[in-house]
């Protein structure tokens, strides 16, 4: 049973077919054409090269080593220093799986759902925790002629309970790091606070920008060059998150597209379908089957 694949794209779809985890894997960057989500947890394991992680209101410089673990609300995008060298292994986990797997005494989701406020979606793993991950990993690539399913659902579960013991050992009270070595950045930052804060109103580039007290002209470039995306479909993104927990919490769909920022429904709707696949109605409908 191979779960390891060389496009992102089968990856995540290996975990929604399965209910299970299916993880890519690759040595170079592909430029990704903007900020996404979707319907699996994420877990990225950056090995090489990687440059700048957006993930909703945080802003990231990614390290060798560090570990970035995202739950299906989140938006991301990440970029890379030189798209001939970014390793990294990104896991694909349905969160259906992660339920199934969790007792009453042991949450394997904790991770993804209940992190403490201020203490962010990264893990810096020393030596010998970036060499116990590897191991892992290296066992998920070996093929058992009995079991082999059973063998590697347990393998994965020891790296979630890893990556859960690691959350737990934060400290609490220290904020995670983000990108706020020159005034650029800090710009940066307060622009994705800005949106996260007011993607619910009607925002205009002009306000972003007067923010940061900075021209239109001037954040927009800055923004894509950072991350490869626009300011636009930052906000576009952010805002199908959030109707996703909406929807997911039982809100309905008019409301739902108000309380998102979308004046307009039958645009609520194209957004909504272009970005998750589906329409709201589908959305809404496959959460209840699936309950």
């Amino acid at each position: 049973m191979n779960i390891i694949f060389n496009k992102c794209s089968e990856a995540i779809k290996y975990s929604l077919e399965t209910n299970g985890c299916g993880i890519f894997y690759s040595t170079v960057g592909v430029e990704e054409s903007t900020i996404h989500i979707h319907e699996c947890c994420e877990v990225l394991l950056c090995l090489g090269g990687g440059g700048c992680f957006l993930i909703d209101n945080r802003v990231y410089e990614v390290n060798d080593g560090d570990i970035f673990i995202i739950n299906q609300f989140e938006p991301h995008k990440i970029t890379f220093t030189d798209k001939t060298h970014f390793e990294r292994y990104v896991f694909q986990i349905h969160p259906h799986y992660i339920y199934n797997n969790s007792t009453d005494l042991t949450d394997l989701s904790a991770c993804f759902y209940t992190r403490d406020s201020v203490s962010g979606n990264r893990i810096s793993l020393d030596e010998n925790g970036l060499l116990y991950v590897k191991s892992l990993i290296e066992r998920l690539k070996c093929e058992h002629n009995f079991g082999d399913e059973i063998i590697k659902n347990g393998i994965i579960n020891e790296f979630l309970i890893f990556l859960n013991e690691k959350f737990a050992q934060k400290n609490p009270g220290a904020k995670d790091t983000e990108i706020v070595t020159n005034q650029t950045n800090k710009i940066i930052i307060n622009t994705v606070k800005y949106i996260n804060k007011h993607y619910a109103e009607e925002i205009t580039l002009a306000d972003i920008a007067g923010y940061s007290f900075v021209s239109v002209s001037y954040l927009c470039t800055l923004f894509k060059k950072t991350f490869g995306t626009t300011i636009i479909k930052y906000i576009t993104s952010k805002r199908i998150s959030e109707a996703k927990k909406l929807l997911n919490s039982g809100k309905n769909i008019s409301d739902t597209a108000a309380e998102c920022g979308f004046n307009d429904y039958a645009n609520f709707m194209r957004t909504f379908k272009k970005a998750v696949g589906v329409s709201p109605k589908k959305y809404t409908d496959k959460k209840a089957e699936r309950e």
